[in-house]
């Protein structure tokens, strides 16, 4: 109530205790008028009064010209005042909480004796948008909101969506794409099923905090994957231990010379069992460990356990690299074959791309295998720059990539190519250079052998797809690829002094051939499943699934499963649920807007 409000009330009570009926009248309407309809006056109340959405209990004073009574029809809104008597009066209201999905209103209604019409005292809670988070990030969900709104791949029902923007910016956007998903899941092409939950591929990414501290740095040992595993030994018996899968180049791991294939039986001096190497294998991902090392040699279903002794290794920060291997391996009949073990499209890392292939080409590969095992995507021009490394300048100006857009942009005309060994793109209009870079060092290869796994997606999906739509053959080798044929054009922008960058699915990816349809993943042509396999150095014929990429350049012909499997080393698989790295990247098919 106003401080006005209080003076003009103080005033009307001593009025109405101290003068004659006769008078009450005349001092009443120097402020009010000669009629109160519903016999109230000098009300707080506004025209729609808003409830908290936790509950709360509200407070009304008003001035009653004769005893009065109210009423609720709504069981949220309990009347705790239910009468009172003329002059001033409270209306007080008890609010229960609201756990809808929707907003709620209600009326409650001052009936005054001898008045013509009731007083109406309008409650709204929510309003439609169920406040349930502490606002810190309205401005940002706005701002999510308005470019969902605008570009997202699947936009038509957005404006019919009850969201809360009181809540956290990740829960926000989430329930953005539950929302869409509930309109005959129109969105299904943005994620993947795991169980019965969408893990979806749209995402914000943020140093703001959500439940974490700001300024937390991750810092670990470089090792990236690790397995468990126990197979028989020459001589009779079982070993039973952890196998590193992936290490990072240049980390704390890699410097103490901790290489894939390693076989762990001790960590600080505690023997690996069924029952710990769970907790173990996680105190290896953190670091600041000794571990007992030891050399594994298949000699047939068998092996060879050479201890090798304790190394010791800390944990530090790092930058995790898009390139981890190149190399180039001279097969039996004499061919140079490339190999590049690729973790992500990173323009940062295209020169150093373009300096392998370099070599690549003076060295005079005669065939390439890429792998992307480990590989999300990324950037699309990064993306660009590889196809055009491979392809070369026989198909100079061919589209690599186009990409389409939802209905309304669609219907204005929108569309973006990119081409192989042109650097003119959607995204830049100065273009990107390293693009037509790439061409001098590309190999102009009429094949190529890409080793592929569920983790491929987008970007490196993008690759296999853009490839085979300008003639080039691709022969895959390993599992099926995630199938995300949609890509991001990423966002950035800075509030509460953080920084957010948002990568909404914007665009379905096509090669020049027009064809998209890879939802599903690209399956494998020749079908090799490494989980149950000792895994052995990248690029090598100890690697299963580039010895048999290896054997398939080397001949020409596609090996069988069955003989690529029989020279390997089988083990019992025992998963490894903590901190597997390898395999939590941020991936995509991702365009920038306004870099």
């Amino acid at each position: 109530m106003s401080f006005l409000n209080k003076v003009r009330n103080s005033f009307l009570s001593a009025c109405i205790g101290f003068l004659p009926v006769a008078m009450l009248q005349s001092c009443s309407d120097d402020d009010n008028g000669p009629n109160y309809p519903n016999g109230t006056y000098m009300a707080d109340w506004a025209e729609v009064n808003d409830a908290a959405i936790e509950g709360e209990i509200m407070i009304f004073n008003f001035e009653a010209t004769a005893p009065w009574t109210a009423a609720s029809t709504e069981e949220w809104c309990k009347v705790l005042s239910p009468e009172g008597v003329a002059g001033q009066s409270t209306l007080r209201l008890e609010i229960a909480p609201n756990t809808s999905l929707k907003g709620r209103s209600t009326e409650v209604t001052i009936s005054v004796a001898g008045a013509a019409e009731q007083a109406v005292v309008a409650v709204r809670q929510g309003d439609g948008d169920i406040e349930h988070g502490s606002g810190t990030y309205r401005e940002v969900n706005k701002w999510v909101y308005d470019y969902m709104a605008e570009m997202y791949l699947w936009n038509d029902n957005i404006p019919k969506l009850e969201l809360d923007y009181s809540v956290d910016y990740q829960s926000f956007l989430k329930s953005m794409l539950d929302g869409v998903a509930s309109f005959d899941n129109a969105n299904k092409d943005d994620g993947v099923l795991i169980g019965d939950q969408r893990i979806y591929f749209t995402y914000i990414d943020s140093n703001a905090p959500i439940s974490r501290g700001v300024g937390d740095q991750i810092n670990d040992s470089g090792i990236m994957s690790i397995g468990g595993a126990s197979f028989e030994v020459e001589g009779g018996g079982m070993a039973l231990g952890l196998v590193i899968r992936l290490v990072a180049p240049d980390t704390e791991a890699a410097k103490a010379g901790i290489k894939r294939g390693d076989f762990i039986t001790k960590v600080n001096g505690i023997t690996v069992t069924e029952s710990n190497y769970q907790s173990l294998a996680s105190s290896i991902f953190k670091g600041n460990v000794t571990v007992t090392v030891n050399d594994v040699d298949f000699t047939g279903s068998a092996a060879v356990v050479t201890p090798r002794g304790d190394i010791s290794f800390s944990s530090s920060a790092y930058t995790d690299p898009a390139i981890y291997k190149a190399s180039v391996a001279t097969t039996a009949s004499g061919k140079k074959v490339g190999y590049l073990l690729h973790m992500g499209f990173d323009m940062a890392y295209d020169e150093q791309m373009i300096d392998i292939f370099n070599q690549f080409k003076t060295e005079g590969i005669d065939e390439l295998i890429i792998d992307l095992r480990y590989n999300p995507g990324g950037m699309v021009l990064s993306s660009t720059v590889l196809g055009t490394l491979v392809a070369g300048s026989q198909h100079k100006d061919k589209i690599y990539l186009r990409t389409t857009y939802n209905s309304a942009r669609t219907a204005k005309g929108e569309k973006g190519e990119y081409f192989i060994g042109n650097p003119s793109n959607p995204e830049n209009p100065e273009g990107y250079q390293n693009i037509a870079k790439a061409l001098d060092a590309a190999v102009g290869l009429k094949r190529v052998f890409v080793i592929t796994s569920g983790t491929t997606a987008s970007a490196s999906e993008l690759l296999i797809n853009g490839l085979r739509g300008i003639g080039i053959e691709v022969n895959t080798i390993g599992l099926r690829t995630l199938g995300k044929n949609a890509g991001m054009e990423g966002i950035r922008q800075s509030f509460l002094r953080y920084v957010f960058t948002f990568y909404p699915i914007t665009f379905y990816c096509e090669n020049a051939q027009g064809f998209r349809d890879y939802a599903g993943g690209f399956p494998a042509d020749l079908e090799l499943d490494e989980t149950s396999i000792y895994p052995g150095d990248f690029g090598t014929s100890a690697d299963y699934l580039s010895r048999a990429a290896l054997q398939w350049a080397d001949t020409g012909q596609k090996p069988s499963t069955g003989r690529s499997r029989s020279a390997a080393g089988t083990i019992s698989a025992l998963d490894v649920t903590d901190n597997d790295n390898a395999f939590r990247r941020m991936g995509g098919s991702i365009v920038m807007r306004g870099e």
